[in-house]
């Protein structure tokens, strides 16, 4: 049986929002193969341990902080590689090539460079994901829901998903609020999903799917919308993470963390489950519940990807 190795996964943020690459040295597995820095856990180490020891023996910095992201597995031909990944925003120093490695600043969502190490290529899109989700709510009253979205979304200068989900309204009320949503996510340049739910309602009214739905829990464990691009499910529990995973979804949304007043029958999960929860789902994992854009640091720490919001969700 091939051996399993556990490998710390620094992805290194600079000011700009740039990820700092290493490029593989002569002599090793891949050489001249792009990937995150990092390096094998070793017996005695936590995986933060190991991916300071590596950063300052690969490059001579000093992680000060950074928050679990999720653990995912490859197989290579000599061996079984757990990936641990963990995003690092706070570091000293300034990176040197100590293993005479090349290395470089540049994008997270498109790199330009080639080749990227296989186990890390797959993963870009699903990690450059927008890191705030904010929610719809024209059903509790139309003008208060657009004006806030309108006013968010003009002033944010970061990347939005915009969930468009609506539970009670049905005929011309939704449809006018899909407009208005939609029209607005495009003047605004933000990505728009679709509650799977919600959809069932508004495809009478509409000749297609406009744009990738975003599955209930139960829609997600029922198998239903295989035939149509599903980016991201809500989830409550560790076995409809798997699900989600193993559908090859981009995302899941986890909750909800704290207490709230739209689902008060539902008790709140906590960061620690949710941060135990989260690490092991082996996809990104928004944090929703009771939690607005200041809540992203803390969601971070605890390896969210990031927060979904609704009545919170400000500029």
């Amino acid at each position: 049986m091939k051996p399993r190795i556990d490998v710390a996964v620094a992805v290194v943020f600079n000011p700009a929002g740039q990820v700092l690459w290493g490029c593989r040295p002569e002599g090793k597995p891949y050489a001249g193969y792009w990937e995150f820095p990092g390096g094998k856990v070793e017996p005695d180490e936590t995986v933060w341990q190991a991916l300071v020891r590596e950063l300052k023996e690969e490059l001579d910095i000093t992680a000060m902080e950074g928050g679990p992201w999720f653990r995912i597995e490859h197989d290579y031909e000599h061996a079984n590689v757990r990936l641990h990944l963990y995003r690092v925003w706070a570091f000293e120093g300034t990176p040197k090539p100590l293993e005479q490695q090349a290395f470089m600043w540049s994008s997270l969502g498109n790199p330009d460079l080639f080749p990227i190490l296989p186990a890390t290529e797959p993963l870009l899109p699903k990690l450059a994901q927008p890191a705030l989700m904010a929610l719809s709510n024209y059903e509790a009253g139309f003008d208060a829901c657009a004006n806030r979205l309108e006013q968010a979304l003009r002033r944010i200068e970061s990347r939005v998903y915009v969930q468009f989900r609506e539970k009670n309204l049905k005929g011309d009320a939704l449809l006018r609020a899909f407009e208005h949503c939609n029209a607005l996510c495009q003047k605004t340049g933000q990505a728009m999903l679709l509650n799977s739910s919600t959809w069932l309602h508004l495809q009478g009214h509409l000749e297609e799917l406009p744009c990738p739905l975003h599955l209930t829990e139960a829609h997600l464990l029922s198998g239903q919308f295989k035939d149509l691009l599903c980016v991201g499910a809500s989830v409550h529990n560790t076995s409809s993470l798997t699900v989600a995973f193993e559908r090859g979804l981009d995302y899941a949304v986890l909750g909800a963390v704290k207490e709230t007043a739209s689902h008060p029958e539902r008790a709140a999960i906590g960061w620690k489950k949710f941060h135990d929860m989260a690490l092991a789902a082996r996809l990104p994992v928004y944090a929703i519940g009771g939690l607005g854009n200041a809540d992203l640091h803390e969601a971070r720490l605890h390896g969210a990807h990031g927060v979904a919001m609704l009545s919170r969700f400000r500029a």
